[in-house]
């Protein structure tokens, strides 16, 4: 039996999205080492980040190309409507990244010394960790890893709400470090969150009902 069109279509999307997953995955790594190691790599994280925007508009066209050419129903039409989502939560990794890769300039002149770095590597690790398992449930469609992010979304969560109130109580001298930190740490936290939005979509789309992971 030969190869639906469709399920062509479907096949080319998915490929799409799974070399944007990579190169989301690098640009947020790339970005967070460069801001532990006083790097500069916005440029390139600037040039990924909009590859990645490019890709999200591919995906965007094939898919409205594929519901006008094939009308597709039930579980084809879940796999193209959150491909589109999975797509633009991928898309936001690259803009966060990039805003990571900015802040370091706020600091204005001090160095990377004034941060508080083991904290930065610390709830960073955690991040990358949940990329790497939303990307995972997103190639492989298993989902025996979902408790491991939850767990690791809460950890984020926390990290996030305690350090603000950390900064808030005994805020850093020099103002550029505490508008640094302050931001990394809520781009840190939406990254985990679109990891986390990433796995109920595929969960949806591969199961037909929702998972809210929190």
């Amino acid at each position: 039996m030969s190869e639906r069109p469709l399920d062509r279509g479907l096949s080319k999307i998915a490929k799409v999205v799974g070399d944007m997953a990579d190169l989301a995955v690098d640009t947020v790594r790339a970005s967070l080492s460069a801001y532990l190691e006083g790097g500069d790599i916005e440029i390139q994280v600037r040039a990924w980040s909009d590859s990645l925007r490019s890709m999200e508009n591919d995906v965007e066209e094939m898919a409205v190309e594929l519901i006008a050419r094939h009308q597709p129903v039930a579980t084809d039409l879940r796999a193209i409507k959150s491909n589109m989502k999975i797509a633009y939560d991928l898309s936001r990794f690259g803009r966060y990244a990039y805003d990571i890769s900015h802040v370091l300039q706020l600091l204005d002149g001090y160095s990377v010394g004034d941060l508080d770095n083991r904290f930065v590597k610390e709830m960073g690790d955690r991040v990358m960790s949940m990329l790497h398992v939303a990307v995972e449930i997103y190639k492989t469609r298993e989902f025996d890893k979902v408790d491991q992010l939850s767990e690791t979304e809460n950890e984020v969560d926390d990290m996030y709400r305690k350090r603000l109130r950390a900064i808030a109580q005994n805020p850093p001298e020099k103002a550029a470090v505490l508008i640094s930190e302050v931001l990394l740490t809520r781009h840190l936290e939406r990254i985990a969150d679109h990891a986390c939005y990433i796995v109920e979509e595929v969960h949806y789309m591969v199961r037909g009902r929702p998972m809210y992971i929190r």
